[in-house]
């Protein structure tokens, strides 16, 4: 029966029978297997019970003598212990007997190490002097190899001759001979670093660190490396065209990078226990700053050689990240604990970015030139003056795009450092399409005399007018696209280096960039204010003075009809003698010919009732003119732009028509008559046309239609001088 699944720690009874009676056995007969398993348990029980009792029988027994062997180890301990105690006080015993002797045998040894030292220095000197005499032979067989070995040995035996009185004159003659032979391996050396052979230079290059001229080497290979890069960039500016792109700079830069990848290898194995990615670092800083000519002369002197010398320098500065990235992938990033590492990639990173520095310090100018010529080149002005609003309208919907260009030309190039130039440069762009607006508004002016026969002088207004509305949209949007662009580029600005390649704006700025940056960061992120505010501020401006030209201009015909109004014979004549003013009297020609005037606007006007015009309405709403009712102006969710256009005719018109009959000298109580009819019925036409007052022009009104007895009587609550001037008019005795 198996047995071993009582001794498991895991064993559970209830497994352990179900487990026995799947047997097939058990199937058959479950009782009789169940009789038969409990008598054979009961067996291995009493087996287990009996090997446990015999056991135990042998362990009482052998307990005494257990307690004997252990009696007997206890003195055989204590034996132990009395011996040492002798042992440890015969060797007291013997240090003390010994010490003297002890003392005296150190002497000897030293004695002995100095008798040593002294003969193998009586053999370095005389070594020396053979060695001094052998030299000269093996320098004139030219065997590099053999005067390496002497002057090793020279070298060793001038380490152990370091308190001879000639010691110094013997260092100098040894660093002489190493320079004569520096100078006999020096052609082999360049040959080899020139041919970058591995087995030559490990072979010069094990030769000179043997010697300890380790600086030596790494000199001999700068200067063949920045010799052949030197060749190289000459040849490539030389024979490249700089009115084109930089490919000659991007060619000489691929060449640095491909030398640095290939080298890295190289220079473990020529270099033994130097830092090839330090050395190499090195190597291409010295590089970049030692070039002949300087890369800030070539590209100055082909910025100055290019059709757009923005995209030119955005080629550079494309060139020079590209490098820098393959340069930190082929030698890492250096740590701040790396001292050496980390500064000569900070002047390789210098090298590549200063210069641009001078370039950048031009970017207004070249941003400027470049916005002004394509400003230019749409040729706006034109002595038709509907053809030049066309173009004028047509740029419009061009200088928010023309910006986001430029400002996309300001993040390739800096990243958007140069935002403030950036935003100087609009505003001369600004200024400059600013003045065109205005010159077309001068010249609308000047056409005002002919807008009665020609209705397209009125039509040239209105589009003026959108003209100036489209202007102060454009800027507004320029100002929302260039705030966002800004404030995304500015959370990327970093200010100091945590890494050699973190670009900083010193790199590409003055010390007076940086500050107007701070500045305009302050200014636009943390105090949420305007970029384009001079220009927003000069378009409104502009807008509203464009506006009231274009007001001015439409009425005209009104303003010349009342321009002669107080000098009519009507006023001046003392025909009849009639008092009562209740005679019935036609409208005089001047008025019906501003009435027809005023009844055509609304034809006219018509498309802008059936076209919603935002840039109207928007011009409209900066132009806070006297034009306006009491200044207000109108909003797109408040009335059309050709309800605005009539009510601003018409309340033009009352202050017009108000101010040209307080002119008039004198009236006789008939002529009142006729002016009170005229009065209505401009009244009447103008409230046909929708305008919601006729203010001052209905209480100067009621103020000519008011009986000379009532007069101080309705007079209280007008304009004090509407009051005296209708007064003085009707010869109104003053009331006393």
């Amino acid at each position: 029966m198996d047995l071993t699944a009582f001794s498991q720690e895991n064993f559970d009874p209830k497994d352990w029978i179900n487990n026995v009676f799947r047997s097939q056995e058990a199937q058959q007969n479950r009782d009789q297997y169940a009789s038969s398993l409990v008598m054979r348990l009961q067996l291995a029980i009493q087996e287990v019970n009996n090997a446990l009792e015999e056991t135990s029988q042998q362990v009482v027994s052998s307990i005494p003598r257990v307690l004997r062997d252990i009696e007997s180890l206890g003195h055989e301990v204590a034996v132990l212990k009395n011996q040492m105690n002798s042992v440890r006080q015969d060797i007291e015993k013997v240090e003390q007997n010994t010490a003297a002797s002890m003392q005296t045998l150190v002497k000897l040894d030293s004695l002995k190490g100095r008798l040593v030292a002294s003969s193998q220095a009586l053999r370095e000197a005389d070594n020396w002097t053979t060695l001094s005499t052998d030299i000269e032979e093996v320098m004139d067989s030219g065997d590099l190899d053999a005067i390496a070995s002497k002057l090793v040995a020279l070298q060793n035996c001038l380490g152990i001759l370091t308190h001879v009185p000639d010691y110094e004159d013997r260092v100098a003659h040894l660093e002489g001979l190493k320079v004569r032979l520096e100078a006999l391996a020096s052609p082999h050396i360049v040959a080899a670093f020139t041919q970058h052979n591995l087995e030559e230079s490990v072979k010069y290059a094990r030769l000179l660190r043997s010697l300890g001229r380790v600086s030596q080497l790494e000199s001999y290979y700068h200067k063949c490396e920045i010799g052949q890069l030197g060749t190289a960039w000459r040849g490539g500016v030389e024979g490249s065209h700089l009115s084109g792109p930089p490919s000659w700079l991007s060619s000489f830069y691929d060449k640095i990078a491909l030398l640095t990848s290939q080298q890295v290898r190289w220079c473990g194995q020529v270099f033994e226990g130097s830092d090839a990615n330090l050395l190499l670092s090195q190597l291409v800083a010295s590089t970049l700053t030692s070039l002949d000519p300087p890369i800030h002369q070539v590209i100055a002197a082909a910025a100055k050689q290019q059709e757009e010398p923005l995209a030119f320098l955005i080629s550079v500065k494309i060139a020079g990240d590209q490098f820098l990235r393959d340069f930190e992938s082929t030698l890492g990033t250096a740590k701040q604990e790396q001292e050496a590492f980390f500064q000569s990639q900070q002047i390789v990173v210098q090298a590549v970015y200063s210069p641009l520095q001078e370039q950048v310090a031009k970017y207004q100018e070249y941003e400027e030139a470049l916005m002004l010529s394509h400003l230019i080149s749409a040729d706006i002005v034109k002595s038709d003056m509907a053809e030049m609003l066309r173009r004028l309208r047509e740029y419009c919907s061009k200088l928010s795009s023309q910006a986001e260009i430029a400002a996309g030309r300001c993040v390739q190039l800096t990243g958007g450092w140069t935002f403030p130039a950036l935003i100087a440069a609009l505003a001369t762009y600004i200024e400059q399409f600013t003045s065109r607006l205005a010159q077309a508004a001068r010249h609308i002016e000047k056409q005002k005399a002919s807008i009665t026969d020609d209705w397209t002088v009125f039509t040239t207004c209105l589009n003026l007018i959108q003209a100036a509305g489209e202007l102060v949209m454009a800027v507004d949007g320029m100002e929302h696209s260039l705030a966002t662009l800004f404030t995304n580029a500015a959370a990327k600005f970093t200010w100091e280096p945590v890494t050699p390649f973190t670009t900083t704006p010193d790199l590409l700025l003055s010390t007076q960039g940086v500050f107007n940056l701070k500045k305009l960061i302050v200014k636009v992120v943390d105090e949420d204010g305007r970029l384009l505010e001079n220009s927003m501020t000069e378009s409104q401006a502009q807008c509203q003075s464009t506006v009231e030209a274009a007001l001015h201009t439409i009425m005209s015909p009104i303003s010349s009809q009342l321009t002669a109004l107080p000098d009519l014979p009507t006023w001046n004549s003392r025909q009849g003698a009639a008092t009562s003013l209740s005679l019935s009297f036609s409208p005089q020609e001047y008025i019906t010919q501003i009435g027809q005037y005023l009844m055509t606007l609304p034809q006219h006007l018509e498309p802008l009732l059936v076209n919603h015009s935002p840039a109207l309405n928007r011009a409209l709403q900066e132009a806070n003119t006297s034009c306006s009712a009491g200044g207000r102006v109108v909003s797109e969710s408040e009335v059309s732009a050709a309800d605005f256009l009539i009510n601003s005719v018409g309340q033009n018109t009352c202050r017009l028509y108000t101010d040209a009959i307080l002119k008039i000298p004198d009236i006789s109580t008939s002529m009142i008559t006729q002016l009170t009819t005229d009065i209505d019925y401009i009244c009447n036409i103008l409230e046909d046309l929708g305008v919601s007052t006729c203010e001052p022009l209905d209480k100067l009104n009621s103020l000519l239609k008011a009986p000379a007895d009532q007069y101080w009587k309705i007079a209280p609550g007008n304009n004090p001088r509407l009051i005296a001037a209708v007064r003085q008019m009707r010869n109104i005795p003053v009331q006393s």
